[in-house]
């Protein structure tokens, strides 16, 4: 096992530079890196995957008071955030320095009281630096020339230099203003001493204030490069760790927990039972106890193995391949396991289940996964497809979830629960007492019996919201009427309303709508955004908003927001909730900050965050036609799949679905001129044309990428092209030219040492064989398939070669054997968690048990693959059940209720534009109408059926199409004549194609039939 821990925390990738500066004098500093040097920094670091920030008070300030008199508590408090990145700028002024410092402010940085008289500037440097020599290599200062103010005409170099203003002569007389800007002059001259003493890098006498970024870009790219070496790859699992580590310790203040919860959890953990879920009401304190006992448990048990994961902590944290992919990146380097992790969801979800026996196999491991109603809801992740349902009992998992699809989920499994209940009288009273104790703050006794008389303060959440309002109050004289106005709220959104009107009332007199405009871009943000970009897109197409305006509301705002990766967003959904009724109540005013968002990243490069915010912005903005120019520009595409291929398809299934925009024409120079561009690119059209159903253009595709790397000699690449090729031709109907392909593909998989390839070639051939008629031939491939499948342990692809020969054997009439591959199939499905395999498998058994004359027990399982498929929302595979089903129903003789079920597939069909599945259905609603006497309606949908089958290329069932017609056209109707010509293609057709067995069993009786009735 190895030695590394999950509890290391790397170099947080977030680099935030406080910038310290005089003001009147260095607005052209400010300016020039603010508007040239910083974005260079934000650029390089974004390609090391670095979150930039700067916070620069006095930028975009046009009053001295502003900018210095009021915003220390801020400054100190950014500072602290900031940390260890500090640049301080300094000409020949000393800065404005404040008449009082606040008695609040005093208590919290006692230090202060010893600098009564010194500058907002030096007081920075102070806090910042000077005080704390772990800012060492991080904090750098920069000296002007003071040769620079001769540059500048003589009435403007009083800007420049300490000297009496004109207020203080007018107060002070001209002697004691004079002894006043001395006695500054020499605090200047002391503080550059200070900082020359500290060892601290100075870069001396700047010339300008483009000299001035040149050094500020060479120092920080060196920071940079010192802590995130371009040759250095991040290594994501530690990244990720430090996310949930560091969601972690934010749970651990003032936790008022309960010991009985700390002993089940422990005991959980000791047991073997399965999985134990940690159930309450929103803002209960799951998250805590889970982040407060975890942190516990292993200090206590530092050996052992414990990942936790809290959903919604980091930006990736949500999506459930992210998540599986870190938990088992966490077990590849701590248990040394060898395999690959897959990238493919259906892989993943088959492997997470592997890897977890192989865990229990070789130690324990405790894994606690918070908060399963935050997943994203993608592939069923909120269905728990993705989580077995057989859990090792050497791994102990622990989750917490609200109401919903994951609670019904593991509902369904009968897991152990625990529920946190709300808190008792004592409970509030400690939590009150505790938290405002931390800023030296206490309520009268009355005060606290108020809070803990009204039900609602029982929510944890409830309750530290309202703490945190009252302690930041400042009139305690109306703390009464504030406490009385907020427990009016019955609800934890309610009081985030009145939260977020107190903030417009406090920080909106020099911004307006600044509360609105910035929680409203946090609401609409996918991820959540970094403050460089929030301030970019709250300010003008020029300039960024000012820091000094969103400071105050942030600090404030504080317990509302979650920093992931640099990224701000909101730390829980009530107060999101609050933020849209109270300022996006309509769709339109929704879709207008989901633009806001999609403007500003169209402006940017290309890059992770254009990427990832774009698209989604634009889809839930329905802004279709950008969208679709989106997806049409080979350059985004090309990133957007690299990042993330099943969003790309769900992206062109949303545009096709919402308008008469074509994938096929957004892509179609690619599909003539496939050579003019990178063969990744052109791979890429071709899955996405293929998995989205258009398989002509996918083929033309696939048969240029096939000769491409025939003439290059990339064999690993020709040997996967041929297999997307054989299956397109396949479907087609062309089966000689299937097989050759698949045969090619066998040889170089062969030569290639790749037997995972060699499989999935004979499978292919295994098949081409079944439809044909060969069954011996086909039933050979697929044991030689089997075979290497258990050598490899593919499970996954074991249990489709499984499937697949009982197919067979069912096909000759051994129907219990074919039953008990089912069933092997089906075990091997459950213990990988694949609830799609499952269903396939309960459909296939069903048409056995049909077959025996069992129709009770076909129509149970039947409803039991229907059940799945609705919960995974497997529409191709719920069509199949109802057809299933609507086939028993004609069995029994209910061809009213039959026929129902066959619509709802064809409905089902037509909206997964499964054209072959349309076909199915139709084929089987004319028998049942050709039964009811109506030969006009029966022959149509026949006729349907056939256009399909020809327009698909699918010429088996194209053939039983027109055999089934000239039987309705010969024995019904009576025209043999119009019966023969399709009875005598339908034989060529099958013939033909392959299917001789067909020909000679189906088609050869009723073509034999129909020339009888003509006398040939």
């Amino acid at each position: 096992m190895s030695s590394k821990k999950v509890s290391e925390s790397p170099q947080p990738r977030v680099i935030r530079v406080f910038v310290s500066s005089t003001f009147r004098d260095m607005h052209q500093e400010r300016e020039e890196l603010v508007k040239f040097i910083f974005p260079k920094l934000r650029k390089l670091c974004e390609e090391r995957g670095v979150t930039w920030g700067e916070v620069d008070l006095r930028w975009g300030i046009t009053s001295e008071q502003k900018a210095e008199g009021k915003v220390l508590p801020i400054c100190l408090a950014e500072i602290h955030r900031c940390r260890p990145y500090f640049i301080g700028l300094l000409g020949e002024r000393y800065g404005w320095v404040p008449h009082e410092i606040p008695q609040e402010i005093m208590e919290q940085e006692p230090w202060l009281t010893e600098h009564l008289d010194h500058s907002v500037t030096e007081l920075e440097i102070l806090h910042g630096v000077l005080r704390n020599p772990e800012m060492a290599d991080n904090a750098y200062f920069y000296f002007r020339d003071p040769a620079y103010i001769y540059t500048f005409p003589d009435d403007q170099q009083a800007d420049f230099r300490e000297h009496p203003t004109r207020q203080e002569i007018e107060d002070l007389g001209s002697e004691e203003a004079e002894r006043r800007a001395k006695e500054r002059r020499q605090k200047l001259k002391a503080l550059k001493d200070k900082i020359h003493d500290s060892g601290f890098p100075v870069r001396e006498n700047y010339r300008d204030p483009k000299e001035l970024g040149e050094l500020v870009l060479r120092d920080l790219t060196e920071v940079i490069n010192r802590l995130f070496p371009e040759e250095e790859v991040p290594d994501p699992l530690d990244r990720e760790a430090a996310e949930h580590e560091a969601f972690a310790e934010s749970r651990r203040r003032v936790y008022i927990g309960r010991k009985e919860y700390f002993d089940r959890l422990d005991e959980h953990v000791k047991g073997e039972s399965p999985p134990l879920v940690i159930i309450g009401d929103s803002g209960s304190g799951k998250s805590a106890l889970l982040a407060n006992w975890a942190l516990q448990y292993r200090g206590k048990h530092p050996d052992e193995i414990l990942i936790m994961h809290f959903i919604g902590s980091s930006p990736q944290s949500t999506n459930w391949m992210a998540m599986l992919r870190r938990i088992m990146g966490e077990f590849k380097r701590m248990f040394n396991i060898q395999d690959d992790i897959p990238d493919q969801a259906e892989a993943l979800r088959e492997s997470f289940a592997n890897w977890l026996h192989m865990v229990a196999a070789r130690g324990k491991a405790v894994i606690t996964l918070d908060a399963l109603n935050q997943l994203e809801d993608r592939d069923q992740a909120l269905d728990l497809v993705w989580l077995p349902p057989e859990i090792p009992s050497n791994v102990r998992f622990i989750l917490s979830t609200l109401p919903g699809r994951p609670l019904d989920d593991l509902k369904k499994r009968e897991w152990p629960t625990r529920y946190i209940k709300s808190l008792h009288t004592d409970e509030k009273k400690k939590l009150i007492t505790e938290y405002l104790a931390q800023y030296t703050k206490s309520l009268s006794e009355n005060q606290v019996d108020r809070i803990v008389a009204v039900e609602q303060t029982a929510n944890p959440l409830y309750l530290r919201a309202l703490l945190e309002e009252l302690r930041v109050f400042g009139e305690h004289e109306q703390l009464e009427e504030r406490l009385g106005y907020y427990l009016k709220s019955k609800t934890i959104p309610e009081l985030y309303e009145k939260i977020l009107e107190r903030y417009e009332q406090d920080y909106e007199r020099d911004c307006p709508d600044l509360v609105k405009n910035s929680m409203s871009l946090l609401w609409a943000a996918r991820r959540g955004l970094s403050e460089a970009e929030l301030l970019e897109m709250l300010g003008s197409f020029e300039e960024s908003l000012p820091g000094a305006y969103w400071s105050p509301l942030f600090l404030a705002a504080e317990q509302a927001f979650v920093i992931r990766s640099g990224l701000i967003g909101f730390s829980h959904d009530y107060f999101r909730q609050a933020v849209q009724n109270q300022y996006l109540p309509t769709e339109q005013e929704q879709k207008k900050a989901h633009l806001h968002i999609a403007d500003y990243f169209k402006a940017q490069d290309l890059g992770a965050r254009k990427v990832d915010e774009l698209p989604w912005q634009l889809s839930m903005a329905n802004a279709w036609q950008r969208l679709y120019d989106l997806l049409a520009d080979q350059h985004f595409l090309d990133a957007a799949w690299k990042n993330n291929e099943f969003e790309v398809k769900a992206y062109w299934a949303q545009v096709e679905s919402n308008t008469q925009l074509n994938i096929l024409d957004a892509y179609q120079r690619v599909i003539k001129e496939p050579k003019e561009y990178d063969s990744n690119h052109v791979w890429q059209i071709a899955t996405l044309l293929h998995e989205t159903g258009y398989p002509s253009e996918a083929l033309i595709l696939r048969d240029f990428l096939v000769e491409h790397y025939r003439d290059i000699g990339d064999h690993e690449n020709l040997q996967r092209s041929l297999d997307n090729q054989a299956q397109i031709i396949y479907r087609r109907g062309d089966l000689d030219g299937a097989m050759a392909l698949l045969n090619e593909r066998e040889r170089i998989c062969r030569e290639l040492g790749n037997k995972d390839g060699v499989a999935g070639s004979l499978g292919g051939q295994a098949n081409i064989l079944h439809a044909r008629g060969d069954l011996v031939g086909a039933m050979a491939l697929h044991k030689a398939e089997e075979r290497i499948f258990r050598e490899l342990g593919n499970k996954a692809g074991l249990q489709g070669s499984l499937g697949n020969q009982a197919l067979i054997l069912k096909r000759r009439g051994r129907l219990d054997r074919a039953m008990a591959l089912h069933k092997e199939q089906e075990r091997i499905c459950r213990e990988l968690g694949d609830k799609d395999g499952v269903a396939t498998s309960l459909g296939n058994q069903a048409n056995i048990l049909h077959a025996r004359g069992d129709l009770v027990g076909a129509m149970a399982l039947h409803k039991e693959q229907e059940r799945i498929c609705r919960e995974l929302g497997k529409k191709d595979g719920l069509q199949l059940s109802l057809g299933g089903q609507a086939n028993i129903l004609s069995a029994r003789g209910d061809l009213e209720g039959a026929m129902a079920l066959h619509k709802e597939q064809e409905r089902i069909c037509r909206e997964l534009g499964n054209k072959a599945g349309v076909a199915a259905s139709l084929v089987n609603q004319a028998l049942i109408i050709h039964k009811r006497g109506d030969l006009d309606g029966a022959m149509a949908l026949f006729k349907e059926q056939e256009r399909i089958c020809r327009e698909l290329g699918k010429k088996d069932v194209l053939a039983i199409s027109l055999i089934n017609q000239s039987v309705l056209l010969a024995k019904d109707l009576n025209q043999p004549h119009k019966a023969l010509p399709m009875a005598e293609e339908a034989y060529e057709l099958a013939m033909r194609h392959g299917f001789p067995a067909m020909a000679q069993q189906q088609i050869k009786p009723i073509l034999d039939f129909v020339r009888s009735k003509i006398g040939k």
